[in-house]
């Protein structure tokens, strides 16, 4: 699914990936350092080793970043030593829509399959069910009380075979997911997910992690 970049607000501390980024710098100049120097005093050759000790510290930083960016930022102690705070949300989910058309009729019973693509920056949302396929164009996380609120706008696609079904039409929408936050992180088995669309259709898609 096609990632995209979300955005944090101050109670999710929204200066978190400068911050961040200021110590990926400085463990990459202090490590770079310390072994320049080892290696300076047992070969004896000072001046090449200190030559390379600039352009080796910017490949460090950048290998380290890329490696937070996809996969340390999930670990408990990397977020505990570099100071992640951002929810993990990636996961799976079940999903079950219940709409309530412009007229007032309500319409239930399409599922589908949900998917959060994450990493530290990025994120992906994709809900499929067997007419449409959903995906996300844009998402914004903020916290209130004991919940995450995750705000996700998309574009919804009619699949080929219900082209001339009119009861099903292409959309743009947005909706916002409501996750429990607990002492270990997001409680992410069920979700409910309310939704409108530019159709001026509403809802609600329940969700129940696989």
């Amino acid at each position: 699914m096609p990632l995209h970049q979300y955005s944090l607000d101050d109670s999710l501390n929204a200066s978190e990936r400068l911050q961040v980024s200021y110590k990926l710098a400085a463990i990459s100049s202090f490590s770079v350092g310390a072994i320049s120097y080892a290696i300076a005093w047992i070969s004896g050759h000072w001046g090449a080793v200190v030559a390379l000790s600039a352009p080796s510290t910017i490949v460090v930083y950048l290998f380290s970043a890329r490696l937070t960016e996809l996969y340390l930022w999930r670990l408990p102690i990397s977020r505990f030593l570099l100071g992640i705070t951002i929810p993990n949300v990636n996961g799976v989910w079940n999903g079950k829509v219940e709409t309530r058309r412009r007229d007032g009729q309500q319409v239930g019973g399409n599922a589908g399959v949900m998917a959060i693509k994450q990493t530290w920056s990025t994120l992906g949302v994709a809900f499929e069910t067997d007419r449409t396929y959903s995906h996300s164009i844009g998402g914004f996380m903020t916290r209130e009380a004991a919940h995450l609120i995750l705000t996700i706008e998309y574009i919804a696609n009619v699949k080929e075979l219900h082209k001339d079904d009119l009861n099903v039409q292409a959309h743009k929408g947005t909706c916002w997911y409501r996750i429990r936050m607990t002492d270990d992180g997001c409680n992410l088995n069920e979700i409910d997910v309310p939704y409108y669309t530019d159709h001026r259709e509403t809802g609600v898609i329940k969700l129940t992690k696989k």
